[in-house]
This record gives structure tokens, C-alpha cells and sequence, in this order.
């Protein structure tokens, strides 16, 4: 049962990240990284997947690759020395799919 709470809070985080993506609500923090606005409808469309991955029977691979995307996100935001309060939701969203991750390993 809290692998499925997990899941679905994990659900929710990653469709409000790609809601703003497509918005482009997003597209000036991307460009003050260096990236373009393809890297970032490419990285919402593997938000997607993942999400929705999580669902299926590749939730392991699914959760593993969403790690590595908000990974690459907390690190963007470290090497843009935006201030601590940002980092809030990728930080908890980190330890949530750790959680998952381990979860599902003891479970299998």
C-alpha cells in the first residue's frame, strides 16, 4: 500500500513538473543553464514515460531513470547557486523514489 501512495505522490510531482515545462514557465531556468527549449520537451517527454512507467512492470527502470533526472536537476541548481529553498521539492523527490527503490528491491 505505500508503494502505491509513493507512487502516486511521485505522479503528481513529476505531472506539475511537466505541466510546467510545456508551459514553458521553466524555459528561463533552462536557458540560464545553457540548455535549449528541445532539452527541455525532451526531458518532459521522458518525465511522461517514467511516470507513467511506474505503473507497469518496469517500475524498477522507471524509478531508477526519474532518479537520474531530478539528480541532474538538484545538480543544475547546485552549479546555478540558486538559493537553498529551491532545492525543497527535487531534494523530496529524491528521497521519495530512493524509497521506492528500496522498497521495491525487499519486495522482489
Amino acid at each position: 500500500m505505500e508503494v502505491l501512495i509513493i507512487k502516486i505522490v511521485l505522479a503528481v510531482i513529476f505531472t506539475l513538473s511537466v505541466a510546467g515545462k510545456l508551459s514553458g514557465k521553466t524555459e528561463s531556468t533552462f536557458e540560464n543553464a545553457g540548455f535549449s527549449p528541445i532539452i527541455m520537451y525532451a526531458i518532459a517527454v521522458a518525465e511522461i514515460v517514467l511516470t507513467v512507467g511506474l505503473f507497469t512492470r518496469y517500475e524498477l527502470f522507471a524509478a531508477v531513470g526519474l532518479l537520474a533526472i531530478i539528480g541532474c536537476a538538484i545538480l543544475t541548481l547546485f552549479l546555478q547557486r540558486v538559493k537553498s529553498v529551491k532545492y525543497t521539492l527535487a531534494l523530496l523527490t529524491a528521497v521519495l523514489l530512493i524509497a521506492l527503490l528500496v522498497l521495491q528491491i525487499f519486495k522482489s
